[in-house]
């Protein structure tokens, strides 16, 4: 039987590669050393073995194994934070230079992943250095520092082929998707309502669980973490958008970084705020990897911002300050949607 062969230029355009590193136009970022990112928040990990070697030959008894993510993680004093955090900024920076700081402290709040066309930079939004104030858009020179290892050499967090499926049926080229997302994008950062743009309704039925369920066992995470507070918010949401119960007000931990950021940040639109952080999840590909389908990753994200949405609108009537309120809200629906309970989610949409 023959085979159709293809000219190697083809073949090598259609295999996904790092560079050139690709960011999201409008997309802000500067480090201003609020904090939250050294906090429980963000389970401060966790890191690989080897860095757990590393870290215990120079720091001895700073890490301790995560309950949930079964992996090694920084220490936090009672106040949430970071051990080795201090007045001066990060101890095992300060004391034994950058390249002793594991990935994930080092590369925060950046991302990579690579497509046909180049490597995307992604970013998180549980930071308000990234959502907050005046900062510079983020060059692919800006985020290079943060994304490559000792050697100069970029590791991607996951790499996207040449075609990409819509739904369980129908597949595109990634050109075509790209269109199609573009457009999406542009919309939002226009200030189009992301229900609208997104096309699809929050929640619907999920295979094998109930949202009510997800819920109330999302509110009884609470264990005196900053992240058991976060579920308590986020759970509270869910049962307000599907049950129409109140949502009860829980402690916010992470107010004193959101308290520095308030004060050295000018206000933002409200919805600015949040369609920024929905079109940087959408440049994240991120539903590729977690929820397989574009279709299922619009609904994913549609009810992750109506959940934001309604954390977000609570706080505005407790008088936080509105983009700070949105913030606020991104940083709860991130974290809660790295738990055991979202992905089960994920698997079920």
């Amino acid at each position: 039987m023959a085979v159709e062969s293809r000219p190697t230029s083809r073949i090598s355009a259609d295999l996904p590669r790092a560079r050139p590193l690709l960011v999201r136009q409008g997309a802000r970022y500067t480090c201003f050393g609020d904090g939250l990112c050294c906090t429980d928040i963000h389970a401060l990990g966790p890191v690989t073995r080897r860095e757990k070697l590393a870290v215990d030959l120079l720091e001895p008894g700073r890490l301790v194994r995560h309950k949930d993510l079964l992996a090694p993680v920084f220490r936090t004093n009672e106040l949430g934070a970071c051990v080795l955090r201090s007045a001066r900024g990060c101890e095992l920076h300060a004391l034994h230079g950058a390249a002793a700081k594991p990935a994930g402290c080092s590369r925060f709040p950046f991302g990579l992943v690579a497509t046909p066309e180049g490597g995307r930079v992604t970013t998180e939004h549980r930071c308000p250095c990234r959502t907050l104030g005046e900062r510079p858009e983020i060059t692919a020179e800006s985020a290079l520092g943060s994304l490559v290892d000792l050697g100069g050499r970029l590791s991607p967090n996951g790499r996207v082929g040449a075609r990409l499926p819509l739904d369980d049926r129908r597949r595109i080229p990634f050109e075509r998707f790209r269109v199609v997302e573009g457009a999406m994008i542009e919309a939002l950062l226009a200030g189009a309502d992301p229900m609208v743009v997104l096309d699809v309704k929050p929640f619907g039925r999920l295979q094998g669980e109930r949202w009510k369920a997800l819920a109330k066992e999302l509110r009884e995470e609470r264990d005196g973490t900053a992240y058991g507070e976060a579920m308590v918010w986020f759970g509270g949401a869910i049962l307000k958008l599907v049950e129409g119960e109140r949502l009860a007000t829980a402690p916010r931990p992470w107010s004193s970084s959101y308290d520095k950021a308030e004060a050295r940040a000018a206000e933002r639109p409200f919805q600015e705020v949040l369609n920024d952080w929905v079109a940087d999840v959408l440049w994240s590909l991120d539903w590729v990897f977690t929820v397989r389908t574009f279709h299922a990753g619009r609904r994913e994200l549609v009810t992750l911002y109506a959940i934001a949405l309604t954390i977000a609108q609570r706080l505005i009537r407790l008088r936080v300050r509105p983009d700070r309120a949105a913030a606020e809200a991104i940083t709860i629906v991130e974290l809660a949607r790295q738990s055991g309970a979202w992905e089960r989610v994920q698997q079920a949409l």
